[in-house]
């Protein structure tokens, strides 16, 4: 019953809804605002491996006996920041980068690591995304395409590994969830897993409907990742503090229960601007909506990525 109502109800209400669910780019905005203003925190997670927050999304420096490797290049106006960081921890810029989606808080310093020799590496839809003009309709966010340099030059879609040496870096792309171009990569030796924007701790993710993200995607890719972990993995986030997988349980439990909320309106005949006022998250705010994506924009972009997801399985 619920895959017929919810096929119904996203021809008939979803498409109109995300065309226009925030002001003309206030969401990206704001987020430029504090990834302008953040101070650049460094912290060591492991030997060798050293998150950068603040410049945007999480960046993971990796020190290997073959070079270094950085996961995400993080935001346009820090990217000086952040090379002068990596250099002075490696003495050189990274060998590798790995992209683990294309937002323009991940990417941005793609150019200049390239032009320092990097080779970027990235899921095949990435470099789609990137190498051609966007429009986030839920956002109203319209992006150019990047240069040819900031491009991954080599992509992929099944699993990947690249061996720095003294570790191995283990690249799981992913079926649509946040973005249809994202990647986790876990390293066995050190015992970390990064998840860019799947898994944002303390905070809500956004959800990218005009690159096939949906909040059941997002779920079901935390669901694959959860059995690589154990009780002693750091889990680094695309936004958030390094963390454990208790944490991404609990992210993972929050997105289940938004989930059901939101289709028990859908099932009960609720119009989606009703649902987005209706707060079904508002238990979770407190924990979850202390960064710049609130609970009512968590809930319109889960409505407006629900034009591209399956039901979950009964």
């Amino acid at each position: 019953m619920l895959d017929t109502s919810l096929s119904t109800w996203r021809s008939a209400k979803l498409d109109g809804f995300a065309t226009h669910t925030f002001p003309k780019d206030g969401l990206v905005a704001l987020s430029r605002m504090v990834y302008d203003s953040t101070p650049l925190l460094t912290t060591q997670i492991r030997p060798g491996v050293v998150v950068l927050a603040g410049a945007g999304g999480n960046i993971t420096m990796l020190r290997g006996s073959l070079g270094a490797a950085i996961v995400d290049t993080g935001y346009v106006s820090r990217v000086a920041e952040i090379e002068n960081e990596v250099t002075g921890a490696y003495g050189r810029p990274p060998r590798w980068v790995i992209n683990t989606h294309w937002h323009f808080d991940h990417t941005d310093g793609n150019s200049a690591f390239a032009a320092a020799g990097a080779t970027i590496l990235g899921h095949a839809n990435c470099r789609g995304r990137l190498s051609t003009d966007q429009y986030v309709p839920s956002l109203s966010w319209h992006i150019s395409a990047s240069p040819r340099g900031a491009w991954p030059s080599i992509t992929f879609d099944r699993p990947l590994v690249v061996d720095i040496g003294t570790e191995e870096l283990h690249l799981f792309p992913q079926a649509p969830a946040h973005t249809d171009g994202d990647v986790a990569v876990l390293l066995p030796s050190a015992n970390v897993l990064i998840t860019g924007d799947l898994f944002t701790h303390l905070s809500y993710p956004v959800i990218d409907e005009s690159s096939g993200g949906s909040l059941r995607g997002m779920i079901e890719a935390v669901d694959r990742l959860l059995p690589l972990l154990d009780a002693g993995t750091i889990v680094v986030p695309g936004h958030g503090a390094a963390t454990d997988r208790t944490e991404l349980v609990s992210f993972r439990d929050m997105l289940r229960t938004a989930e059901d909320r939101i289709l028990a309106m859908i099932e009960a005949g609720r119009e989606p601007s009703e649902i987005a006022t209706a707060r079904p998250t508002a238990d979770f705010d407190s924990v979850w909506g202390r960064g710049y994506v609130t609970g009512e924009h968590f809930t319109r972009m889960a409505l407006s990525g629900m034009r591209h997801a399956a039901p979950p399985p009964d």
